[in-house]
């Protein structure tokens, strides 16, 4: 019944495909399949798994991404060649043209491999500083021909004693351990930095809790790695659902009950909020309409049912109250459905595709709410099989969604494990989390 990306793309038919439980009467109806977007080149036979750590920049948004390689029978990072060539086949120069691609690298690697395939404008080579407190030439030729090639280096600042020089010298970014400093060491360094390199930008890694995040960028560090993404956030824990999600998820279950678009208009008028942003997607520049609509009867009839039911749906994580980070968390929401969406294409049919989609959406509710997520459950018209997964982590579905989590979360042994117990490639589960990624990033800037 989902059929997202249909819905995002402006694609498929009037009325939504039925869920499990539903398909027996309609399945003989089922609109095309979803449009399948090219993967790009995967390996055929891949001896590493690309670990994936979003960085959250100042404005709360995904500002790019730390890429890793992993083995699978162990996590430890793979090799320089085979990390290369992971990287190359997943196109992270394309990707450096919008994000930050933060990539680790020993300077002897630098010397050994062309690595010059990677670099976009924000690629940054996370490089790697010496043990002992000398810093050889040959280093610094190796950070100069980084310069020279068009990338940025960032450096560890649990080197800064024994390297600071080296790190005022060649530095564009400063990763720091947030875990490893007090309060006041951090803000002791950030003030001394300032002064002895203003340009310098900052990393803040192993942040595990939002009021961290809100923390480091008050005190001007611009970008935030670690745990916390898909926490929630516990200045959220006494709120309600909002009124306009309340109101937005009651269209969604009328939609769903393929209710008359009169009598779904009839529950917009409960919240002018939702009114308002009704009609400012049906008179957006996207529907192209000659005359503006002045009424949300008119604009419901407009839209109709595919275009509402994409736009409510990422306007759940928008409506009410909206933080900052609920952009972070509908655009990690959206991938995790898209890859459950494309990895189930190779076994599933398109209604249980519809469902993997389904899931991965509504996984992130709890933490964009700050509710336990059978109160958010609870409020929505869902299948036992769905809500099974999503409350008890039980059930046909849940391995999916732990698999999305492993991949999202970089742990690459759950991952290994999910994939043999799934009977999903590690090829599969690569090709269907790159475009997934780069599929959420575009889904969320067109709905803005």
């Amino acid at each position: 019944m989902f059929g997202f990306i249909k819905r995002v793309l402006g694609l498929g038919s009037a009325k939504s495909a039925p869920l499990i439980g539903e398909r027996d009467s309609r399945e003989s109806q089922t609109a095309a399949a979803v449009a399948h977007v090219p993967m790009g080149p995967v390996r055929t036979a891949p001896p590493v798994v690309l670990q994936r750590d979003e960085i959250i920049d100042a404005r709360t948004r995904i500002g790019g991404y730390r890429f890793s390689a992993c083995r699978p029978e162990s996590e430890q990072l793979a090799d320089a060649a085979s990390t290369l060539e992971i990287l190359s086949a997943n196109n992270v120069a394309a990707f450096a043209t919008r994000r930050l691609a933060l990539i680790p690298l020993a300077h002897e690697d630098w010397t050994r491999q062309d690595y010059t395939p990677l670099i976009g404008p924000m690629t940054t080579f996370l490089l790697v500083l010496p043990d002992g407190a000398k810093v050889s030439e040959s280093w610094n030729d190796v950070a100069r021909a980084i310069h020279a090639a068009g990338a940025r280096i960032a450096l560890a600042a649990n080197d800064i004693v024994t390297h600071r020089q080296t790190i005022l010298e060649h530095a564009d970014y400063l990763l720091l351990d947030f875990s490893a400093l007090s309060l006041s060491s951090l803000e002791v360094l950030l003030r001394s930095l300032r002064q002895e390199k203003p340009g310098l930008e900052l990393i803040a890694d192993k942040v595990r809790r939002w009021p961290e995040h809100r923390y480091c960028v008050s005190n001007g560090i611009a970008y935030c790695l670690g745990s916390f993404t898909t926490e929630p956030d516990e200045e959220q824990q006494a709120k309600e659902i909002g009124q306009s999600q309340l109101v937005i998820i009651e269209m969604l279950n009328q939609l769903r009950k393929d209710a008359e678009l009169a009598d779904i208009a009839q529950i917009a008028k409960r919240d002018p909020g939702v009114i308002v942003k009704v009609m400012a997607m049906a008179n957006s520049p996207m529907v192209g309409l000659s005359q503006p609509v002045v009424s949300i009867d008119q604009a419901i009839m407009v839209l109709g049912r595919e275009q509402l039911y994409r736009w409510l749906s990422i306007g759940m994580f928008r409506a009410g109250a909206a933080s900052p980070r609920d952009e972070v968390l509908l655009e990690l929401a959206l991938a995790r459905g898209r890859f459950l969406e494309l990895l189930g294409q190779e076994k599933h049919s398109k209604l249980e595709c519809d469902e993997f989609f389904l899931l991965g959406l509504l996984s992130l509710l709890d933490s964009l709410l700050g509710l336990p997520m059978s109160a958010v459950v609870g409020k929505l018209n869902l299948l036992p099989i769905l809500a099974e997964a999503l409350l008890n982590s039980s059930g046909p579905l849940s391995r999916h969604l732990m698999l999305s989590i492993a991949v999202e979360k970089g742990r690459v042994q759950n991952v290994v494990r999910l994939a043999n117990e799934l009977g999903y490639s590690l090829e599969a589960i690569e090709a269907a989390s790159v475009e997934a990624i780069g599929w959420a990033e575009e889904a969320v800037n067109m709905t803005k």
